[in-house]
């Protein structure tokens, strides 16, 4: 007798219904890959404000290079003078002559690293005309955001990938969990149906079939396993455990997390007002410095120190401006929230999806 076709149907009783939990857990994990799509499209505008100051900074040492150049030239000429008429040491003169070789070693080191991060923005926004010049703008005034820690922290809970993450993977022990259990009992029902044929030879035992000629139910259940499905329970149990825990702890760090970085951002502004003050400051003072220098009244030692001291302030003002935005940016790409505008950041999905099929 042959038994060409057969169809069984298999149905556990008390297993976990596998399409059930995939109903719950599939919509979650599709939320958490679209939030990581937008959250990395704002890496990428981080990346942007990365490349876009680094040009800013070089942009403004080359121009304090070449001023430098420009004032110590002209007070290395006042200093010839000077000396011609005895007004000022041969230490003096030399220091100035110094600090003229200086500067153009100085204006060398600015002009290449201009062109490397002009290079670097250019590659990254995908321009290939090496010879397309681009000139970056920094806005003059800042937008006035003092964010809420509490808004925020509603915000990052419900667009963050994070909160879906989490949301997945408690789903996902819970499912783990119910499959154990549900193998414990694995008492199962089968109904099996086919064809069958017989003959003495064997071409004949597949020649006519037979139909219907097997109908079998019957029910399936263990005796005995050693305890075996009992110890994947408790496993299964104990892993939900270390995942709660784990997830709690992930919780506290990302609320810590983004209450440092709220507060951060909140007092950068303030940062910003501060440097731009000492920059205004350090520059009126070199200023001054210059024309007392001018009249013999201070040193060169002096009139280089308020130089260095203008030269400092000046870039820690582009780089509180740049902290500034960087800051705004990681917390838009944790909220996915436009402070500025109070609007969602989002995308047309539908698109995307249609796009990448092409």
């Amino acid at each position: 007798m042959s038994v060409p076709v057969a169809v069984t149907i298999n149905q556990p009783l008390f297993a976990a219904n596998t399409v059930k939990w995939n109903r719950r857990i599939e919509p979650v994990r599709y939320r958490e890959a679209k939030a990581q799509f937008l959250s990395s499209t704002e890496y990428v505008a981080m990346s942007a404000i990365n490349y876009f100051f680094n040009l800013v900074l070089a942009d403004e040492n080359l121009n304090i290079a070449r001023q430098n150049l420009a004032n110590d030239e002209k007070l290395y000429e006042v200093a010839l003078a000077k000396r011609a008429m005895g007004t000022i040491s041969e230490n003096d003169l030399l220091q100035l002559r110094l600090n003229v070789l200086n500067s153009r070693s100085a204006l060398t080191d600015a002009e290449t690293a201009r062109t490397a991060s002009h290079f670097q923005l250019t590659s990254f926004l995908g321009i290939d005309d090496p010879g397309e010049e681009i000139t970056p703008v920094v806005p003059e005034r800042l937008p006035h955001i003092d964010l809420n820690y509490a808004q925020v922290l509603e915000k990052a809970l419900a667009n963050n990938s994070f909160a879906y993450n989490q949301r997945r993977r408690q789903l996902q022990a819970d499912y783990d969990v119910a499959q154990a259990r549900g193998n414990q009992r694995s008492v199962s029902v089968y109904a099996q149906i086919g064809l069958t044929g017989v003959g003495d030879r064997p071409a004949d035992a597949y020649s006519p079939l037979r139909d219907n000629q097997i109908v079998e139910i019957g029910l399936s259940i263990p005796l005995l396993d050693w305890g075996k499905r009992r110890g994947k329970v408790k496993v299964a149990e104990s892993n939900r455990r270390v995942v709660e825990n784990t997830l709690r702890k992930e919780a506290t760090d990302f609320r810590q997390n983004l209450f440092v970085l709220v507060e951060r951002f909140n007092n950068q502004q303030r940062q910003v007002e501060t440097a731009a003050m000492a920059d205004t400051i350090a520059d009126r003072r070199y200023r001054t410095n210059v024309e007392t220098f001018m009249i013999g009244r201070i040193s060169t030692l002096d009139l280089n120190d308020s130089q260095t001291a203008r030269d400092n302030q000046h870039t820690q003002y582009y780089n509180a401006l740049f902290s500034f935005w960087y800051y705004y940016y990681q917390i838009r790409s944790l909220a996915l929230w436009d402070f500025i505008s109070d609007s969602p950041i989002d995308a047309d999905f539908d698109r995307i999806i249609h796009n990448s099929l092409q």
